[in-house]
């Protein structure tokens, strides 16, 4: 487990001397490793009925990929797709967006920052909405690619059923049916990945 690490981090610090070229114009693809934390409320009812509420907080990592058109050395539209599984051994949540991208690439001398956009929805849960917003450092890698690090929100949507709870006796309790609501879970998220 520590070999790739290492092989990871050294293949890093190698392009961090290296200055990337700004994007030509035509077709660009890109391919990332996503890792998201979040910190969620979760209920449980025990054997006597109390409902009890506990924070944990919850690691997602997976990866995405987009294709799409860099009109100028700045600017690039695509779309793309992604999946990310929560980690934690009793928790099976996931996050899989279809999403429009915009990104803009800017170069200031040799410092090349980015930011990204990603609109779409999330598919897993009902389907709800998914917006992600990325600020990050590009790396020149060789003649046509590039790493590239960032971080930022993800907003994940998603459909739950809900009802409503009345006593109807001393001893006697009646579930009913509400109806489903849009939620969103916030994630902060970490990216690296490369650009084609």
């Amino acid at each position: 487990m520590k070999k790739p690490i290492i092989l990871i981090l050294a293949a890093t610090l190698l392009s961090l001397t290296a200055t990337a070229r700004q994007p030509h114009r035509g077709y660009r693809g890109f391919f990332e490793w996503s890792n998201s934390l979040r910190s969620e409320n979760f209920a449980y009812v025990d054997m006597s009925g109390n409902l009890y509420f506990y924070r944990e907080s919850t690691f997602y990592t997976g990866f995405s990929t987009s294709h799409g058109y860099q009109i100028n050395p700045k600017f690039f539209i695509g779309a793309g797709l992604g999946m990310e599984g929560c980690t934690n051994d009793n928790i099976d949540n996931w996050v899989v967006p279809v999403f429009i991208q915009s990104r803009i690439d800017l170069q200031f001398g040799k410092f090349t920052p980015f930011g990204d956009l990603k609109l779409g929805a999330n598919l897993s849960e009902g389907i709800g909405a998914y917006i992600s917003p990325t600020i990050g450092y590009r790396f020149n890698w060789g003649r046509k690619m590039s790493v590239n690090a960032g971080m930022g929100l993800t907003l994940a949507g998603y459909r739950v059923e809900h009802f409503e709870g009345t006593w109807t006796g001393p001893d006697s309790y009646e579930l009913q049916y509400i109806g489903t609501k849009h939620h969103i879970r916030p994630y902060f998220s970490f990216r690296i990945g490369i650009d084609f």
